[in-house]
């Protein structure tokens, strides 16, 4: 028997083909779709170089889990939860692995200066502009420079210069919370440190006076930049679904798209405005050394725009820091009698006099252990190369959980409770030998590395002298004691921090 020539059977299989009705296509595809799936999960879940760490069964076959986490707006919480359950290493989504220990920072964070293969910056914090900020800036050798160019603005004697304007600041603030904050309804905290360091932010990098403070009411870059927090979520997030991402932006709320084109506008006009005046400036910014380069206005923009919103995010923990110390009256008190005792009147407050302060840099570390800024993971690829014991692939997203590392009880004994105690000297009288096992190599408030928060001297500078003028000037009392800092707050790409109504009356002399 003659067998078919190639011709004969592409002709029968193209008969059958065209003889094929709808419903037969749909069967058809549909068994196509449904094989393929099948095949796919089995070999995520069985053969992928992933398959033998823990996680959800929907983590290892679909990015769904991990979306769902950030939709709920309790991400680090999730994470903290599934770590708890399946241990120090698990697969949150088919290619990406969380770390809880504190060996993990080590490896991932510190690769380059051991000169050891670099984990890259994952795409999380992309604009997508031209040109990058510092921190989402993902090309080694373009952040090495801009860092080495923009680090003597961040060093502690740098930061001199910027003590009067933040004292004039919160001056402003005390000025408004005369008459506000004595009320019977008291004054939300939250939303009051949001104007404030935004008001800073303005003057610190921008020469600009956003008077947030003064004219008691957010400004439209403030206004901007807590509308778009949610949608820079869902942008993360969507970038994971490719068939679903080029389509993400046509269900952009147009409140959002006004709201990115008001803080795109608004910085070009102040950054404008900025080169304009550079040489009638009476102070230095940090964007003094840039301008005076002739950088390109988009490249200022990306540089300010990330400054703003890393001193915008300061309110969080400024905050957190009030929440707690109210909800620990003890706690309070002792950071009363030392700031109080050290300086009768704020004149006399200088920064270098604040750090001097055993429970006043106790109080702020116990808070960045508590509330932590920066709670998302700050993922990375890797190399190929060994995390805390770990060989992990080429490729591979690896996440960290500082929420979770913070709030373990085997690295921070009562990790849930609030104990500035715990950060003293063991020599300091008020020490308490309850912490002496705490794992202070555990708390990396700041990540850890040559990508480290090159902010953070400014950071605690700000802290501190808001903290202690206010405690300094003010008695405070909680008129919304039903708050939960862990329990209300949720995070989008920027805190959404729960309501903390507060009574501020004059100090007494007595204190």
């Amino acid at each position: 028997m003659a067998h078919p020539t190639m011709a004969e059977i592409l002709a029968s299989v193209s008969k059958e083909i065209r003889a094929m009705t709808l419903q037969s296509w749909a069967v058809t595809i549909s068994t196509i779709f449904i094989s393929y799936w099948i095949i796919r999960c089995i070999y995520l879940i069985y053969f992928h170089p992933l398959a033998k760490y823990p996680g959800p069964k929907l983590a290892a076959v679909t990015e769904i889990w991990y979306a769902r986490q950030w939709f709920s707006g309790r991400y680090p919480w999730s994470i903290q939860k599934t770590l708890e359950e399946y241990g120090d290493v698990v697969r949150i989504a088919p290619n990406d692995l969380v770390f809880l220990t504190p060996q993990a920072y080590t490896d991932i964070y510190t690769s380059t200066i051991d000169r050891k293969p670099a984990f890259i910056k994952s795409h999380m914090l992309d604009t997508g502009d031209k040109h990058e900020g510092l921190p989402s800036e993902r090309d080694l050798d373009v952040h090495r420079a801009l860092r080495k160019k923009m680090s003597p603005e961040f060093s502690p004697r740098a930061l001199k210069k910027f003590e009067p304007v933040i004292h004039e600041h919160v001056d402003d603030l005390i000025h408004q919370l005369e008459s506000t904050g004595k009320g019977a309804q008291g004054v939300d905290a939250a939303q009051w440190f949001e104007w404030l360091f935004c008001d800073i932010a303005g003057s610190t990098t921008l020469n600009h006076k956003f008077r947030n403070v003064q004219n008691n009411q957010a400004q439209a870059l403030l206004k901007a930049i807590q509308v778009v927090g949610k949608w820079l979520t869902a942008k993360h997030v969507l970038q994971r679904f490719p068939l679903i991402y080029p389509f993400s932006f046509l269900c952009m709320p147009p409140s959002v798209g006004l709201s990115f084109y008001s803080i795109l506008s608004e910085t070009k006009s102040v950054i404008r405005k900025r080169v304009q005046n550079k040489n009638d400036l009476k102070r230095q910014d940090f964007l003094t050394g840039m301008v005076a380069e002739d950088r390109p206005v988009d490249f200022l923009v990306s540089q300010a725009s990330h400054l703003v919103f890393d001193h915008y995010e300061s309110s969080s923990p400024m905050t957190a820091a009030v929440c707690f110390l109210l909800k620990y009256p003890t706690t309070l008190h002792k950071l009363q009698q030392e700031v109080r005792s050290a300086f009768p009147q704020a004149t006399d407050m200088t920064d270098a006099a604040l750090q001097e302060l055993p429970w006043l840099h106790a109080v702020l570390e116990e808070t960045l252990r508590l509330h932590t800024n920066v709670p998302y993971g700050l993922s990375r690829f890797s190399p190929g190369a060994t995390v805390d014991g770990h060989y992990v692939a080429k490729g591979v997203e690896v996440h960290t959980a500082a929420y979770a590392t913070t709030h373990s009880p085997r690295y921070f004994n009562k990790p849930y409770e609030f104990h500035p105690e715990r950060w003293l000297s063991p020599t300091d009288p008020a020490y308490d030998s309850t912490f002496d096992n705490d794992d202070r190599q555990a708390f990396r408030p700041f990540s850890i590395g040559t990508r480290n928060c090159l902010g953070q001297n400014m950071g605690y500078l700000m802290l501190r002298l808001v903290l202690a003028r206010l405690v300094q000037h003010y008695d405070w009392e909680l008129l919304s004691p039903e708050v939960d800092w862990d329990r209300d707050l949720r995070l989008w790409a920027v805190w959404d921090k729960p309501c903390v109504n507060v009574r501020f009356t004059l100090a007494k002399k007595s204190d």
